[in-house]
Order: structure tokens, then C-alpha cells, then sequence
């Protein structure tokens, strides 16, 4: 039986449409913003719910030193009986129920059955030990009360109705008729049977209808507050976060604007350099090699910032063969391995066909076989390792350099987050970001001899299993 709390509601989306970049403030919004009201509210029962599994459970040592003390003293056979019988059966339903969520979380508690269960326990303690006159008939509208905030109103009007007020009324019969047991008053509360004959039982039945009714109510009103306070502070966290993502939105287009305004003077101070440079001999021709470099630094800072902040243009697909696409990364990277003393190789077991955009996917390769050349000592290997199942295609990127750091392992791909002195933390993000728009996912990971692995996962159809079958 499934639990019983709200069933979770799709809500509109309240933010407005706009195009979303790669980790963007607005990605993060929005998939917080998804999460709804419903969602919330629920989370707050359940953890409400297992608070009460594991204080009931608590309870139980305490309501066995009343019931042994109250066995100790009440020589009836049968009040033993049943205070005994009651409290096994609590302690049983507690520990069933406490593996229960344990093994299977939240959604294994049966909240109609433990409410009715506690309830019919309460009322049958409260036979043995008084009956209406009994000091667990105030538990009767305690229960009625947690039950009405805690539970939906089926659960609700199933104990009231069902078990709490017949049980009532029931007592009521008992005390006025001597039936089936002379008295409920126990003989350790002294002679107070004088309470069980004329009106006194039947208008007690009738003010406790009226407690446990008003209790009920009280509880539906309590849960009913709840979720209005809740709702509302929901649509405040919404509105709030609103003006942040349009804030946000508004800061990186105008950033991105910026950017872009900024690529055209630097492409002229490119230009311009390279024409001076001609003429220029000895320190004035190494100065304008730094200068050329750093403004290549700048182009290439603008260039991942104007990816990053920019949405993510669909996919243009096309049939790739895999390994052919890492023979191509590692050639235009032979220029800078050689100059760095570094070997670059391409491993391949065979054709790995796919269809992806393979201008993105090579940007993806371009950005973490540049990491590797960085982080590569000289006289080192770089290795791109073409592998290929059934379901995915794989390229490893494997470097001999001294290993990504763990304090950073797990934030590589957030924006702004790198080890290099002049680096702007941003390729790793937009790779990973690429690598998701095609379904497949990109990872960094420390190898056990020394070096970072990176690896870039694809996934592939049947068509394309089929004909690397055929070849």
C-alpha cells in the first residue's frame, strides 16, 4: 500500500522563458524551481512521519514501566492480559515498521494502518485500565489530533469514525450494563464503581464524541494553516528567486555583449602587431611576441566566456567515425606536444561509428586534450584511446602528469574553478555541457599510476552497432 500523503502536482512554471546557457544562474534556477509545492510540502510530512515511528518506538520503554507497575498492583487476570497483549503488539508494529523504512525508505510506512493500530491500542488500554474513567482517555484525543495534521482525511475519518468514538461508546455500554466484565475500574483505583451506573458514563461518551470531534477538527485546521504558511512562503521563495534569474539573465547577456564588442579591437591589435612585427629586431621583436601572446590569451579567455554564456545551438548531426575525429584533435596538436617535448598517439580497435555534431565533439576533445598537453611533464606520452560498445562509444584521455587534485576533483566542471595561472575556468564547463547536449557525459578521475584519465562517453544507436557489424 502506498503511502498515504499528497500526491505530488505538476505546477506551471512561473519564471519566463529565456534562453539558458551552459551551468548558467538560470539552469540552476530553473531546476530548483521545478521541485514544487506539493514536492515540499510532502518531504515535510514524511520527515514529521519518521520522527513519530522512531518517538513512538521511544515511548515504549516508558508505557512498559507504567504497564508492569500497573500489573504489579491490579491483581485482575484479565487487565494484565490485555495491558501486556497491547503493549507487545506496539512494540512489534514500532520495530516492523522501523526495518521497514529502514530497508525501504519512507514509502514503505502503511500511515491508515499505524494510525488505526495506535488508536485501537489506546482505546483496549484504556478498557484495562478504566475505561471512560481511565487516565489514557486523554491519549484518545492527543492521537485524534496528531492523526488530523499528520494524515490525509481518509486516514482521519477511518480512526474516528471507525475506531475511536465506537470504541467510546462502547466503554459507555460496558460501564452501564456490567457486561461481559463486572467493572472496569481496576481495584488498584480504589472503590469508584458508584462512576459506572446512572447517566455519568453516557455523558461522558457524549463530551468525548465532542473532544475528539473538535480534537479532529483542530488538527485539519493546524494542517490546513500549515499548508497556506507553507504555499505562501513557496511563492515568496519564487518570486525572489524570479528577480534573481532575471537579474542573472540580464548580467550575462550584457556580459556577453561586452565580450563580443571587445573581439573586433583585439582582432585589429592582432593585426596590427603581426604588421609591426615585421619590421622589429631584437628586445622591441621579443616584447611584441609577448604582446601577441597575450592577446591571443585574451581572444582565446573571450572565446570560452562567449561559448559559456551564450545557449547552446542544436545539434548539428551527421555520421562520425570516432577514432578518425581523435586522429584530427591529435594532429593539430602536434605542433604544441612537439614544441613541449610531449607524444601524442591515437589508440583505435576498429571503426566506432556514431552520429553526433562532430564540430562540438571535437571542441570537447580540443579542450581536454589541451588539459593534458598543460598538466604533461616533458618526455611524457598523451594517449587518446578510441574504445566502443554496443550502446556507447568512448574516447580516454590519458596524461602522465601529476594527477588532478582532489580537492578540486569533484568541482572541475564548475565554472571559474582551475589550477592553471592564467586560465578563466570555463572549457571544462562548456565541454561537459556539449557532451550532455549529445546524452553522454565527460568525466575526469585520478589513474592509479600517476596522471588524470578523462574520459567522454557517447551514446550510439543500433543503426550505427549494425553497420561496424557489417564492416
Amino acid at each position: 500500500m502506498p503511502l498515504d500523503l499528497p500526491a505530488r502536482s505538476e505546477l506551471p512554471d512561473k519564471l519566463p522563458r529565456a534562453p539558458e546557457g551552459p551551468r548558467s544562474w538560470r539552469t540552476l534556477v530553473r531546476r530548483w524551481t521545478l521541485r514544487d509545492q506539493e514536492s515540499f510540502r510532502r518531504g515535510a510530512l514524511e520527515r514529521a512521519l519518521v520522527k513519530l515511528v522512531y518517538g513512538r518506538l521511544a515511548l515504549v520503554p516508558v508505557l512498559g514501566a507504567l504497564a508492569l507497575t500497573f500489573i504489579l498492583f491490579e491483581p485482575t487476570p484479565w487487565r494484565r492480559a490485555v495491558v501486556g497483549a497491547v503493549l507487545f503488539a506496539l512494540l512489534v508494529m514500532s520495530l516492523v515498521e522501523l526495518v521497514r523504512y529502514r530497508r525501504r525508505g519512507i514509502e514503505a510506512l502503511i500511515v491508515p494502518l499505524n494510525a488505526a493500530g495506535m488508536a485501537a491500542g489506546q482505546a483496549l488500554m484504556a478498557v484495562a485500565s478504566g475505561g471512560l474513567f481511565s487516565p489514557m482517555i486523554a491519549v484518545l484525543v492527543v492521537m485524534a489530533v496528531v492523526v488530523a495534521v499528520l494524515c490525509e482525511r481518509s486516514s482521519v475519518f477511518l480512526v474516528l469514525v471507525a475506531v475511536q468514538i465506537p470504541a467510546v461508546w462502547m466503554m459507555a455500554a460496558m460501564h452501564a450494563s456490567s457486561w461481559p466484565v463486572p467493572s472496569l475500574i481496576p481495584e488498584v483505583f480504589g472503590d469508584a464503581s458508584s462512576l459506572e451506573h446512572g447517566a455519568l458514563p453516557w455523558v461522558t461518551a457524549s463530551l468525548l464524541t465532542i473532544l475528539l470531534s473538535v480534537g479532529t477538527r483542530l488538527g485539519i485546521e493546524v494542517r490546513r494553516l500549515f499548508a497556506t504558511l507553507f504555499d505562501e512562503a513557496m511563492a515568496e521563495r519564487d518570486r525572489s528567486l524570479a528577480v534573481l534569474s532575471e537579474q542573472s539573465q540580464l548580467l550575462t547577456t550584457l556580459s556577453g555583449e561586452i565580450a563580443h564588442e571587445l573581439k573586433n579591437p583585439l582582432s585589429s591589435v592582432k593585426g596590427l602587431a603581426a604588421l609591426i612585427a615585421r619590421d622589429l629586431t631584437g628586445k622591441p621583436e621579443e616584447r611584441m611576441a609577448v604582446l601577441r601572446r597575450e592577446v591571443d590569451r585574451m581572444q582565446r579567455i573571450l572565446e570560452e566566456f562567449l561559448n559559456f554564456s551564450r545557449p547552446l545551438v542544436p545539434l548539428a548531426l551527421s555520421e562520425v567515425e570516432l577514432g578518425q575525429l581523435a586522429r584530427d584533435v591529435a594532429r593539430l596538436h602536434e605542433g604544441i606536444a612537439s614544441e613541449r617535448a610531449v607524444t601524442i598517439q591515437v589508440e583505435h580497435d576498429g571503426a566506432s561509428w556514431l552520429r553526433c555534431d562532430p564540430r562540438k565533439v571535437r571542441q570537447v576533445l580540443v579542450n581536454v586534450v589541451q588539459n593534458a598537453l598543460d598538466a604533461s611533464p616533458r618526455g611524457s606520452e598523451v594517449r587518446l584511446v578510441v574504445e566502443h560498445e554496443t550502446d556507447e562509444a568512448r574516447v580516454r584521455v590519458l596524461d602522465d602528469g601529476p594527477g588532478i587534485d582532489e580537492d578540486i576533483a569533484g568541482r572541475a566542471f564548475e565554472a571559474g574553478v582551475t589550477t592553471k595561472p592564467h586560465g578563466s575556468g570555463l572549457g571544462l564547463a562548456v565541454a561537459r555541457s556539449l557532451a550532455e547536449q549529445h546524452g553522454g557525459r565527460l568525466t575526469l578521475d585520478r589513474r592509479a599510476d600517476g596522471g588524470t584519465e578523462a574520459v567522454l562517453a557517447l551514446p550510439r544507436s543500433q543503426q550505427e552497432s549494425a553497420r561496424e557489424a557489417a564492416e
